[in-house]
């Protein structure tokens, strides 16, 4: 570090991107900050205490003008829309700035930043870290050389399912965040495309948001240069993150995150920048590009000018973002039809202006039901455990409470003016949240004198299905299977309160539910028929009880509404069920893979038992492991800071490998299902509606093929391109499996 950069040095907002990445990087180059500002003292404790002994004696405030004479350069990572106000006050008050992207919300903004820099003569620098990929200034030499000729088309489609250790709702809130995924993601990727490209001259964007922030959106533009493309961008699917390049001398294909080149002609290829050609692009990763951009901002601020991404090249993405919004129309989905939603006249629905309470809401069937609900005119509020899994949430004009099951004081504040009351959310790490977090719904709805209270458990109870026909009075479960004890110990309780406490409590107990974003029944299959050989037992004959969700929602909303539903449990399935075999079938035929592989139960349990399994499958792929270890927030803050600590010798070898390579998913694995997943996979049980039928009027709306349509159409949408990634594995070898993957039923 130079002697001339200044030493004192403040963080501002210190939320999740600061502690994963902008400390350990600020650590690294040994320019630690002399003050830390945010309004949570528990976030500035946090950080402080990373610093070791350094961290003492940093400045801590909540309001950066409270310690404005204890710093002079400023990093900013607060919500976005915080970026152009606090940005022009911090450098009116003479502080060099590097602004997290994006730069600004508006181009307004922008121009007054960049204004202020130039008239003081202070360093202003933008966090677009992707200018520093080696893969991303190759492909501009690449570009700027002839080589592909007349650019004439793109394609870029970046995504995936988000799920980012957010402390907070500032990226799921339009006021704070003022939009979605464009603004985060895009920030970067329409940098990139501008810098690569030049210039937009027309454009047509369309989004999902209602009312909310956008989960997906599709970009289709005309470059000032002729070139046309798309650009597509997603927090709900996992895209290939490339970037397509048609000339018309050649194209090629360049990852967006990564120093990769997929493919290419063989003059683009062959191409040379700085003495690489597309094979020789070394591995970079984020802790590197953070170093490099925070490392350029300490020159800028020394006075090397040159240094960094100036505030003008953050503006220019700032203003396609701007002009995309000014001109946006409804993303229209494809599975969003008439056949799905059906007659408004045949749907059950409360009443319009009415408050109901969700939990689970970030789920698969709480966040259908939400959108049911919004679409009735009801008010709904949702109670979610992270901000991280909420994003197709977020795109709905609801209330979102941060809280878990089992937390008091958010489950209270909750229920004010609710009238009804869908409890679809379940921990599967703790049996004391659940059961507290049911025993403060239910005091909370008795308090409200609710007029509905539906909780979702699962017809899972009745594990091992006993042969023919499943109905409420079928004996209980393997109550040692800790998901079945706990189910039916949550059933008992809500039952109690029904017959005995006065609260309008039923129960719900879905078989098979399958549809758009099912992870367990369309995601999960679709992602292991892709990637390698399902096996199912024998010819695939074993019953299964399918219900498409929509007439699960139908079948909730009759329970909420109907008195006969009080103090009772309903099993909720299809209108008739369908083979193992054709469910796993009609999702291969839906995405154009192969079908499902039959074997003879013996052999399943043969080659799916004992130690070795577990071992295979983990030297089948050591990320795994890790990758679990993570999700945990102690976890990967310990392993975060052994990372960084690491020598030289052994930080490169680790990086090499749990996190280098080309990425992606393996492909030519067995998934073999595990013993609970086989006795499923061979019932013959038939679940019944005749309860649901009798006293909530429940009839589904939709037939196995209708629901399956509309859930294939959705799998095309969302695994397009693992499908392709996959076929063209497939085309590569034919070599055998590598390894068996155990294919395991999800609840």
């Amino acid at each position: 570090m130079s002697s001339a950069t200044p030493k004192r040095l403040a963080i501002i907002g210190c939320g999740a991107v600061v502690d994963h990445h902008i400390l350990p990087a600020l650590r690294r180059l040994g320019w630690l900050p002399s003050v830390l500002i945010d309004r949570s003292p528990e976030r500035v404790a946090l950080l402080a205490g990373k610093l070791g002994r350094h961290g003492r004696d940093v400045v801590r405030a909540a309001e950066w003008r409270e310690a404005a004479d204890k710093f002079d350069a400023a990093i900013v990572a607060v919500p976005h829309v915080f970026h152009g106000p606090i940005g022009t006050e911090l450098l009116k008050a003479g502080k060099h700035l590097f602004m997290e992207k994006p730069l600004a919300v508006t181009s307004e903004q922008c121009q007054t930043m960049i204004g202020e820099a130039e008239t003081r003569g202070l360093s202003l620098r933008v966090g677009l870290l992707r200018r520093y990929l080696l893969g991303a200034r190759w492909l501009k030499a690449l570009i700027e050389s002839g080589s592909l000729g007349t650019i004439r088309s793109f394609s870029i489609r970046e995504g995936f399912v988000f799920n980012w250790a957010t402390s907070s709702d500032a990226l799921l809130r339009r006021e704070l965040a003022a939009g979605g995924v464009l603004m985060d993601t895009g920030a970067h990727t329409l940098d990139l495309l501008l810098w690569w490209l030049g210039d937009v001259a027309s454009l047509r964007y369309r989004d999902d948001a209602a009312q909310g922030v956008e989960a997906d959106c599709l970009l289709e533009c005309r470059m000032a240069s002729g070139a046309t493309g798309t650009v597509e961008l997603s927090r709900t699917r996992d895209l290939r993150d490339t970037i397509q390049i048609q000339g018309s001398a050649g194209f090629v294909e360049v990852h967006l995150s990564k120093n990769i080149v997929l493919d290419g002609s063989p003059n683009a290829l062959a191409f040379r920048h700085e003495g690489r050609a597309a094979a020789d692009l070394p591995l970079q990763l984020f802790p590197e590009l953070f170093d490099s951009e925070l490392r350029d901002f300490a020159r800028s601020v020394a006075g090397e000018v040159t240094a960094g991404l100036p505030g003008s090249e953050g503006a220019r993405s700032v203003a396609l973002i701007e002009r995309c919004y000014a001109n946006r129309e409804p993303l229209t989905l494809g599975w969003r039809s008439d056949a799905v939603d059906g007659d408004a006249d045949d749907m059950p629905r409360l009443p319009a202006g009415s408050t109901a309470l969700l939990t689970g809401a970030a789920g698969f069937i709480g966040g259908r039901l939400a959108e049911r609900l919004v679409e009735q005119g009801v008010k709904v509020r949702c109670l979610v455990r992270s901000f991280g899994q909420a994003t197709r949430l977020a795109r709905l004009p609801v209330e979102i409470v941060n809280g878990r099951l089992g937390e008091a004081g958010p489950a209270s504040r909750a229920f004010d003016g609710v009238d009804y009351v869908f409890h679809c959310a379940y921990d599967h790490r703790s049996r004391k949240a659940n059961l507290d977090g049911l025993e403060q719904l239910l005091a909370g709805a008795a308090r409200q004198k609710v007029k509905g209270f539906v909780y979702l458990s699962s017809f899972s109870v009745y594990e091992p299905f006993p042969d023919g026909k499943l109905t409420e009075e079928t004996r209980d479960g393997d109550v040692s299977w800790p998901y079945a004890r706990n189910k039916l110990d949550l059933e008992a309780r809500t039952l109690k309160a029904a017959r005995e406490e006065g609260v309008p409590a039923s129960i719900i107990q879905p078989a098979v539910v399958y549809g758009p974003f099912s992870k367990p029944w369309a995601d999960a299959p679709a992602q292991m028929l892709i990637t390698g050989d399902v096996i199912l037992p024998d010819a695939g004959d074993g019953v299964c009880n399918a219900v498409f969700i929509e007439d699960l929602i139908d079948a909730m909303l009759l329970a909420a509404l109907r008195p006969a539903a009080v103090g009772e449990r309903f099993i909720i399935s299809g209108p008739e069920p369908v083979s193992w075999g054709k469910f796993f079938g009609a999702i291969a035929q839906a995405i154009q893979v192969p079908p499902p592989v039959y074997w003879p139960s013996v052999r399943i349990r043969g080659e799916n038992s004992g130690l070795m399994r577990d071992i295979k499958a983990v030297l089948a792929n050591p990320k795994r492991l890790v990758q679990i270890i993570v999700r945990w927030p102690p976890a990967r803050q310990a392993l975060q800071a052994g990372y960084d600590a690491l020598p030289p010798g052994l930080h490169k070898l680790v990086t090499k490998a749990y996190f280098g390579g080309g990425g992606g998913r393996r492909f030519g694995l067995r998934h073999l299902p595990d013993p609970r997943a086989l006795a499923l996979y061979e019932s013959q049980a038939y679940a019944s509606n005749d309860k649901a039928a009798r006293l909530l009027g429940y009839r589904p709306r939709h037939g196995f093929a209708e629901g399956m349509a509309v859930t294939g159409a959705y799998l095309r949408w969302a695994y397009g391109d693992l499908c392709r990634a996959g076929e063209a594995a497939r085309a590569s070898t034919h070599a055998a499996p590598e390894a068996p993957a155990t294919l395991a039923k999800a609840s």
